[in-house]
């Protein structure tokens, strides 16, 4: 593949990846993606046959950059709770850094599950085994309450990704001013998270 062949290609998926973070699936047109970088409808079909394969494409790049990291957090050789501090702060990175990444992997598979659940259960394959037994041992040792890996890690998502993914309704109730949508938003919060998850963890 030539480099003109690589940036058109690319040109078209960071065009697209914006069309569809914005309007997703059925609000995107191909010819608007076509339009914003001065291309044919036809020279988007020579790299991708169909919107819905450049969506494929595009929606599992967005998975990716969400939790492309997560098992290597989980597997790091360190303390419990020093691991549950850098999951939260994996999380939070995720959401400071990619908020309407990470909008558009929630809001899109919540719209298609059917569709979107195969792609993603593709790209992330959690690998908790060892997490689980750290967590079983420290719950023998009295360290912390029995919990299992997936609550430990919902209620982490939860926490940090919820507030970036509803910061309109978050406005519109606290009037914030867009607050919610600033860059370092979440990072203010990983405080009061980490709080909130050893507090249930150890009470």
């Amino acid at each position: 593949m030539s480099e003109e062949t690589k940036d058109t290609r690319q040109e078209i998926i960071e065009a697209a990846r914006n069309e569809f973070l914005t309007h997703g699936f059925e609000g995107t047109k191909l010819h608007n993606i076509a339009n914003h970088i001065g291309v044919t409808k036809a020279m988007i079909h020579y790299y991708f046959n169909t919107k819905k394969e450049l969506f494929e494409h595009v929606y599992k790049q967005s998975v990716q950059v969400i939790f492309e990291d997560l098992n290597d957090v989980i597997s790091k050789d360190v303390p419990l709770f020093k691991k549950i501090e850098l999951l939260i702060e994996n999380s939070l990175e995720k959401a400071d850094q990619s908020p309407r990444v990470l909008a558009f992997v929630v809001t899109e598979i919540s719209r298609k599950p059917d569709w979107l659940q195969p792609i993603f259960e593709d790209q992330v394959v959690l690998q908790v085994t060892a997490f689980e037994e750290e967590l079983t041992d420290a719950a023998e040792n009295y360290e912390i309450a029995s919990v299992s890996a997936r609550d430990l890690l919902m209620n982490i998502f939860s926490l940090c990704y919820y507030p970036v993914v509803a910061g309109p309704i978050h406005q519109s109730l606290f009037g914030t001013d867009g607050a919610v949508s600033e860059k370092g938003f979440s990072q203010k919060r990983k405080g009061i998270i980490l709080d909130t998850i050893l507090n249930w963890l150890t009470a």
